[in-house]
């Protein structure tokens, strides 16, 4: 940002008009450039951040033809074992679920609604591709749990006692299949075709209400003995029942809220899970895709994936077609207030204070292609990059509609459809009731690259930013004067090359985290692949995990 206002400064030294054109014009142009970078680093969550009901309403749309875009992604189990014991174990620990064994009477002993609950697991672990390729072998040890106190009654031959009992149960382990298959509606539904549980040792502690029942002690330890009995089989037979469905109802709830479908089941060797996933999340409103039984193969590394330029293409494309390629982002109070003053005082009259902010949006599709092994061409066209006035207030919109009127200033062929959509496809700024007022937007098109692209340390990612080239700008809207499309050209092309390119490519190789090791990236014309091991404690990776 100092770079920008260092550069405004070195124009300011033209004097008169000129001059302060420039740097109103670099003012603008580095806040759209802001707006272009905020849209290349959100652009992924933009893309698939979208909820549930975004996902329900474009399905009431009904589907739309999308081009095919795919990835195929693998895990091993080592890694599997690893997340499970820092996520999945603290997760079962922590949550409060609970079982519930309702009341009964049996041989004169009514025992009230038992509920388990507390549910500690010391390990588990997976062994993918066992008994077959859709399947894993699971094993856990030191399950245990609780039996909050509950009441019970035993009365026989005139004798009637009351009391409380509760119950624990510990170290016991699970032996358990679980099976992965992929339903009609490309997601994928988990059966467990056997579960078998070794148990460990169950306490049933009681007491006595009041000391009447003391005076039949022999009868009292009968019943007590047949409660035991009671206890540990309903405790026994609950978990042999409900787990199971527990396990995989949770599971299959996981799987129906993923906004990502699959177009493969899981396919599984002894030591990894693959599986080939539609690029495009449901809420795009695309088709269904033809569904495959094969993944491709993988690089060798604990997570890995695999796709093509052609999937990547495709998926933008889509973007666009769903609106979904798009970012606003508020600026902070100096960019609403002194910066508006002091370079567009006459809309800073007409609204002072307004919060300003800007949008980039893709209204068609960027073109990846790779040229050759490391390098990348991307071609943008009519990408719309704008600044916009938010008012606070009915007196600042008419304020802001009369400064418009009378200077003449409206909208440009070809700004009306952008404008549309942007009106459309409000996201941060939907929760303004007021029609904002551009202060200005253009259409850009441009071409870079990148190339020498490579992961050859092991360690971190090195590539080379290329210059940008072609560059065409063309005035959408503009509210703050004419605006000299060559000047617009001649900036881009300036700040690009001289600034952001150079800055970019300083940070080159960029380092990766440091459990990320021995990774593989290979771009290619026919295949984009890589992958990387891990190398994590479960303690650190606790600790990320707690902050999500």
């Amino acid at each position: 940002m100092s770079a920008a206002f260092a550069a405004m400064k070195s124009y300011g030294k033209r004097g008169g008009r000129a001059a302060w054109a420039h740097k109103r014009s670099l003012c603008v142009l580095w806040l759209l450039f802001l707006s272009a970078s905020w849209l290349c680093f959100r652009g992924t969550q933009s893309t698939h951040g979208g909820c549930l009901t975004d996902i329900r309403a474009t399905a009431d749309k009904g589907a739309i033809g999308c081009r095919s875009a795919n990835v195929s992604v693998a895990v091993t189990s080592t890694f599997m074992n690893t997340f499970i014991k820092a996520a999945v174990i603290p997760m079962i620990q922590n949550d409060s679920n609970t079982l519930i064994v309702p009341q009964q009477e049996v041989n004169h002993v009514w025992v009230d609604k038992m509920v388990l609950q507390h549910f500690k697991l010391g390990s588990l672990t997976v062994s993918t591709g066992v008994p077959d390729a859709q399947s894993m072998m699971i094993r856990g040890t030191g399950l245990g749990l609780k039996v909050n106190k509950s009441r019970f009654i035993f009365h026989y031959m005139g004798v009637r006692c009351s009391g409380t009992f509760w119950a624990s149960l510990k170290e016991t382990a699970v032996d358990a299949v679980i099976r992965l298959t992929l339903l009609p509606e490309e997601r994928w539904n988990v059966t467990f075709p056997r579960l078998a549980l070794d148990w460990g040792q169950v306490d049933v502690h009681h007491e006595l209400d009041s000391e009447t029942c003391s005076l039949a002690q022999k009868v009292v330890e009968l019943f007590t003995g047949e409660l035991d009995v009671f206890v540990v089989s309903k405790v026994k037979r609950m978990l042999d029942e409900e787990m199971p469905r527990k396990a995989a109802d949770r599971l299959n709830d996981a799987f129906a809220r993923f906004g990502i479908r699959a177009i493969t089941p899981p396919v599984m060797t002894a030591n990894a899970m693959a599986v080939t996933l539609d690029l495009n999340p449901l809420d795009f409103g695309c088709a269904s895709t033809p569904t495959a039984s094969t993944v491709p193969e993988l690089v060798s590394r604990d997570i890995a994936a695999r796709t093509t330029a052609t999937s990547v293409n495709n998926v933008l494309y889509n973007a666009v077609q769903a609106q979904r390629l798009q970012v606003e982002k508020h600026l902070s109070a100096m960019w609403n207030t002194s910066l508006l003053a002091d370079l567009f005082p006459e809309l800073y009259r007409a609204c002072p204070g307004c919060r300003l902010y800007t949008l980039a949006q893709a209204t068609k599709a960027p073109i990846i292609d790779v040229l050759r092994d490391g390098e990348v061409s991307v071609d943008v066209h009519d990408l719309i990059l704008g600044v916009y006035v938010q008012p606070n207030s009915s007196e600042h919109s008419s304020a802001l509609s009369s400064l418009i009127t009378e200077k003449q200033l409206r909208p440009r062929a070809g700004f009306s459809a952008a404008y549309r959509s942007f009106e459309r496809k409000k996201r941060i700024s939907s929760q303004y009731h007021r029609k904002a007022f551009p202060v200005l937007a253009i259409g850009c098109s441009a071409a870079s690259g990148v190339r020498n692209i490579s992961a050859s340390t092991g360690h971190s990612i090195s590539y080379e930013l290329l210059p940008v080239r072609d560059v065409a700008v063309k005035v959408m809207v503009s509210n703050i004067g004419d605006v000299s499309t060559k000047d617009l050209e001649k900036l881009i092309t300036k700040v690009w090359n001289d600034f952001a390119a150079p800055l970019a490519n300083s940070a080159s190789p960029l380092k990766l985290p440091f459990f990320f090791q021995e990774a593989v990236l290979k771009v290619g014309p026919d295949i984009i692949e890589g992958g990387v091991n891990v190398s994590l404690k479960e303690e650190f990776l606790q600790a990320v995990l707690s902050t999500l």
